[in-house]
Parts: structure tokens; sequence; C-alpha cells
């Protein structure tokens, strides 16, 4: 790839991120941001477009999927793609082996792998949720870590400094972490930087990073990105995920679970 190419790439995937973030942005706004012509920002555009990255519109570009939001609180979430949740959980847990250190991240589907560990023998379980430990200790027979830290009521969950402080000792066998967005060409997304990061620090623990979404994710966008899709070692997914975004993905070296 040339250096010409190569910045062409970049430049491209900033105009994403910008649009991502602002909505809506005109071509004479991008010509100038970046310096070059807006016969160049066009077609950048005309690029984006035909991957579905953007939208174009008179005069400039919008947002092509809608942008995943935080607002619903968890025990509200619960209740969207339940059965596919329970069917991702279900196929979570069967990856898991008697014995074996889980670093579990809470979110709905996390949550929903935690109801299907109650059949598991001797796990030592890692999480930041309120949610997931409840349903853990109703199990009786696991040896459950909780993350210190700052509870975040609209997630029944642990963030900030003291949380990340207390990942960064920890090693496990497997990490299973949620996504609020996930795309192929953008990886997988959380909804703030702060969420990003804290995530990532999920991530840097295991052995073997499994992430956990229902399909519709895969048409959100979500403002802060965690890491490429490649990163992941396991996607477990319900049947809805389009058959050509399930090639990518695997083509990314992905192991790829649907149900």
């Amino acid at each position: 790839m040339t250096h010409s190419e190569l910045m062409t790439l970049e430049r491209q995937e900033q105009i994403v991120q910008l649009v991502n973030q602002a909505g809506r942005i005109t071509v004479s706004e991008l010509s100038a941001h970046f310096g070059v012509s807006e016969t160049t920002i066009r077609r950048d555009l005309a690029a984006l477009a035909a991957r579905n990255l953007v939208r174009r519109t008179h005069g400039g570009v919008m947002r092509a999927v809608p942008v995943a939001t935080s607002e619903i609180p968890i025990l509200q979430r619960q209740n969207e793609h339940a059965a596919e949740k329970e069917r991702i959980g279900a196929a979570t847990a069967e990856l898991i082996r008697d014995g074996e250190t889980l670093l579990l991240a809470g979110g709905s589907t996390g949550l929903a792998v935690a109801r299907h560990l109650n059949h598991h023998q001797n796990l030592t379980i890692i999480t930041e949720s309120l949610l997931v430990v409840h349903e853990l200790l109703r199990q009786e027979h696991h040896r459950l870590i909780l993350l210190g830290g700052t509870v975040a009521p609209e997630e029944l969950a642990v963030r900030g400094t003291l949380a990340r402080q207390m990942l960064e000792q920890l090693c496990v066998d497997k990490v299973i972490i949620g996504a609020r967005a996930v795309s192929v060409e953008r990886g997988v997304s959380a909804e703030t930087p702060e969420e990003a990061e804290f995530l990532r620090t999920f991530l840097e623990r295991g052995e073997h990073t499994i992430l956990v979404t229902d399909s519709s994710k895969f048409h959100l966008s979500a403002l802060a990105r965690l890491c490429s899709l490649s990163a992941i070692n396991t996607l477990v997914t319900d049947r809805g995920l389009d058959e050509e975004i399930a090639r990518q993905v695997q083509e990314l070296g992905v192991y790829l679970i649907t149900v």
C-alpha cells in the first residue's frame, strides 16, 4: 500500500468517527478540517457510502446507523432480545470448563451467561456487576470476586480507577464481555471513552477473549472504539447475523458461534 493510499484510509476512518460523533457534517466542513479539496472529500464520501459506513446527503453526509445508547438502564435492557440473549448465554457456558477462572463483564448478555453457569463446578468468577454477583450467589457453588470502586446506578456495576487497578493485578483463563456496538470495519465499541478504557483492561487480563452480543448490535454505532474485531478470539451471537457479516467476521480469524 502506498503512502498516499494509507493517508486516504486514515482520513476516511477519521471521517467516519467525526460523522458518528456529530451526526451530520458538510463537505465544506470536512474539506476545511482535513485541508484537502472538496473533490477529494466527495470521493472519500462516495467510497464510505458504498461500504454503508455513512449516508450521503445534499452537500454533506450523515451517520449511517443509529447510535447505541446507555440511557436505558440494564434492568430494562434485559427484556430486549431476551430469547437471543438466553441462547447466547447457554452457548457461551458450554465453552467454559470446570475449574477455570473467568472475568465476566456485566450487562444484560453477561448476566445471561451467568444464569447458565449453574451446572459448572469449581469456577472462580471475577465481575464488576452486582447483578451477576447476585445471580451467582444464588447458585451457591462458585468462588466470587467483586471488583471494588464506584457503583454506576444505571448499570448496577462498579466502575472507576479502583476497579481498574484491581483488574491490573489479575490473570484469568477467559474474559467474557459484551458490547454497545460491533462492526467489521469499526470493531467493538463502547458508549463512552471511560467505558472503553475500562473494558480494554478486561481484555488484557485473559488467555482467551469471548464477545457475547446479539446480532442487533451489528446495526448500531457507538462513540468509543474498544478494540478491533480481530482482537476477539470467539464471538457468540444469534442466527440473525447477516451472512455476509458472518463471512467477514470469520475472515478476520474470529471463531464464530451463532445460536
